[in-house]
């Protein structure tokens, strides 16, 4: 390591140049990369819902599904309407009244049945088919083509609607988000630094290796619309932790050597094990994400487990060629931290250590047992307020027409009469308003023969059939799931192979995955950390100690939402557990190290106690803010309700590890003071 740092700094113009150059190919990359907004798209594709999504696209080509209403419009115009929105590219067809009975039959000869799921009072109904999925970017441009085209006056809902709406709301507000956290984090760390040059220096350098992250993202192709919100963010919360540690012992070895060069050399290599142990709990954390069967964790643990890497890199390289460039800068303009020292509270807090520590598990025993029962969403309409378009005119339209939550049966193609014995028994189900079939929409009296293949071509496509059943309960409503559990019931007692897919199927399967994902993640991610701890510490007992105070805060991070009544995304738990544990076991790891040393040092353990809480006091304070000054603002300003569910969650996830960290751990490294050393290396000796 002293090869490599001394390399650095000899060469730190060109180290400048170089990362300035690869800041162009990243930028490129970043602009192409594409965000996917589905999120029911990241299920295993062996479940049943998504082989049926796919039978759906190829043999029907059928996918995304929005619903058109035309309000006050003359048969002609309606007509003429549908004749504008299929020339649109991406549309594939579009099923009305019109396409089931003569339209110039009029409308109150028509069989009540056919009519009412098309007709009421002047509003009509369009049931627009799309060539591809909602998320594409094929159907985002037809939706905005087809609002054009139906004006203000018309309504236009369901999930292509809905997911463009995301979409335009999340790229509007992504460049605030990076703006407040920046802000944010500047004011901290001038607080807590003796100048406003370093905390610049520091987000210059977490900003170079937040592009090339985002840029390395090309390769990926595209990345979930919720960690391109949350990674930059992220990234910039959790890697400044290198760059003050970097920063602490350059100041420190500035005193021991004749030359800042040398001084430089020093730090980089007596903190780089400190910077990389701490890095690879981090990526312990987002890695353990990567084996959720829910394909979103992969996603967001490779994304955010590469950039932790790259401002790794970028902090071992570029951080200490900007501080030697600029140092002379810094030292012009020197001010005392602003942020409190710990001397006078580390004395309350070891007084009062017994009940501190008996209060935060008062805490959190009922915050554990909460946790267990928050209620999950599942899909995309909970992202966005209410108040967007495409939620405001899906509400409207369900309330005029009904249903507007559409699953799809897909059977093999075995003659109308079978298809219509299992429709008369889906029919029955509470939760079901209408049918929408080649069997319900032409008398079973017709022959075959007799019926146009265009109206076939509608449910027809192979070997196969399919009839689509409109809900009156939201996708992830648990009335819904148990009418998936019927449905499904019914259909494999008629059918040998058959597909039950559409939003509402998604959302139950993904529904099936959390605590088995939650449970995988935790169980892997505590493992690895456990691992590294032990190899650290050469310790058995103290990683345990360590994981238990972080999940204590855990714990209570995740019940707060329950007593406030909060619905979460339901991948939210999995991912603050893992984040929570990764980024925040580091304010423990250095509390541990600290008091091993003065332990050592001193030989009292209450003493030694109050003088880490004291040493380390403004350390992690500042560790916590910034990764809470990183994240709460997102939480205000943003529309996408996951995304602020999730950035609130890690803030707040932050303080309170800090929180129990100081209050928990100094009551606990007494009481296991004797496992402690039974079952450490080197542990120092000392008195009670």
């Amino acid at each position: 390591m002293l090869r490599f740092s001394r390399f650095i700094v000899t060469h730190k113009k060109m180290l400048i140049i170089l990362f300035a150059l690869l800041l162009i190919p990243s930028i490129i990359g970043a602009l192409n990369t594409k965000n996917n907004f589905d999120m029911l798209s990241y299920m295993p594709e062996e479940l049943n819902s998504k082989q049926g999504e796919k039978i759906l696209e190829e043999k029907f080509e059928l996918s995304g599904t929005g619903m058109v209403v035309l309000n006050n419009k003359e048969t002609w115009e309606i007509e003429e309407i549908k004749t504008s929105i299929k020339s649109i590219t991406g549309v594939d067809n579009i099923i009305s009244l019109s396409d089931l009975t003569d339209i110039y039959v009029p409308t109150e000869f028509i069989d009540k049945r056919i009519r009412d799921n098309f007709v009421k009072g002047e509003s009509t109904l369009l049931q627009i088919n799309f060539v591809e999925n909602a998320r594409t970017k094929t159907t985002g441009d037809a939706v905005k083509a087809i609002r054009k085209i139906i004006g203000e006056d018309g309504l236009f809902g369901g999930e292509p609607a809905i997911m463009e709406d995301l979409q335009a709301t999340t790229d509007n507000e992504k460049v605030y988000y990076m703006v407040i956290a920046v802000i944010s984090l500047f004011v901290i760390l001038s607080l807590s630094m003796t100048s406003f040059l370093e905390p610049l220096l520091f987000l210059v350098a977490v900003g170079v290796a937040i592009v090339i992250n985002m840029g390395t993202n090309v390769f990926l192709r595209e990345i979930s619309f919720i960690t391109s919100s949350v990674v930059a963010v992220m990234q910039l919360g959790i890697s400044m932790d290198y760059s003050i540690f970097l920063l602490h012992r350059f100041e420190e070895e500035k005193l021991k050597c004749g030359t800042i060069e040398e001084a430089m050399i020093n730090a980089m290599n007596k903190t780089s094990i400190a910077i990389s142990s701490s890095a690879l709990t981090t990526l312990a954390g987002f890695g353990a994400l990567m084996i959720m069967k829910n394909g979103i964790g992969a996603d967001l643990g490779f994304v955010i487990g590469k950039g932790v890497l790259t401002s790794l890199i970028v902090n071992l390289t570029l951080l200490p060629c900007l501080i030697l460039i600029f140092h002379k800068y810094s030292d012009k303009h020197r001010h005392k931290p602003i942020l409190p020292s710990f001397k006078k509270i580390s004395s309350v807090i070891v007084k009062g250590r017994w009940a501190f520590l008996i209060l935060i598990l008062v805490i959190a025993t009922p915050a554990f047992l909460a946790q267990k029962k928050i209620e999950f969403y599942y899909t995309s309409e909970h992202y966005l307020p209410e108040t967007t378009r495409s939620a405001v005119d899906t509400k409207a339209i369900s309330e005029e027409f009904g249903a507007t939550e559409v699953l799809y049966v897909i059977t093999k193609n075995e003659g109308r009469v079978k298809e219509k014995a299992l429709i008369e028994n889906v029919k029955n189900i509470a939760v079901v308003e209408k049918v929408l079939a080649i069997s319900e929409q032409v008398d079973m009296t017709i022959a075959e023969s007799f019926i146009p293949k265009e109206v076939f071509k509608n449910f027809r496509g192979g070997d196969y059939q399919y009839f689509s059943v409109f809900l009156t309960t939201s996708a992830d409503d648990k009335r819904t799931f148990a009418a998936l559990d019927t449905i499904q019931n019914y259909t494999s007692g008629m059918y040998d192979e058959y597909y039950i897919t559409g939003r509402a199927p998604l959302a139950k399967d993904l529904a099936d995955l959390v605590d088995l994902d939650n449970r995988n993640v935790s169980i892997l991610s505590i493992s690895l950390i456990l691992l590294i701890l032990a190899i650290s510490f050469m310790s058995l007992s103290i990683p345990l100690i360590l994981i238990l105070v972080i999940q204590l805060a855990i714990w209570i991070n995740l019940g707060i939402p329950y007593f406030q009544g909060t619905k979460l995304a339901s991948i939210t738990p999995v991912i603050i557990g893992a984040i929570q544990l990764g980024a925040t076991v580091d304010y423990a790891i250095l509390f541990a190290s600290r008091y091993k040393e003065n332990l050592g040092i001193i030989g009292v353990r209450k003493e030694a106690i109050r003088q880490t809480i004291e040493d380390t006091g403004r350390s992690i304070l500042t560790s916590a803010l910034t990764m809470f000054s990183a994240t709460i603002g997102i939480y205000y300003i943003t529309s996408i309700k996951a995304t602020g569910e999730l950035t609130l969650l890690i803030g707040r996830g932050a303080i309170i590890s800090m929180i129990t960290i100081f209050l928990g751990l100094p009551s606990m490294f007494i009481i296991f003071d004797k496992l402690i050393g039974i079952s450490s290396i080197k542990w120092p000796k000392h008195k009670k």
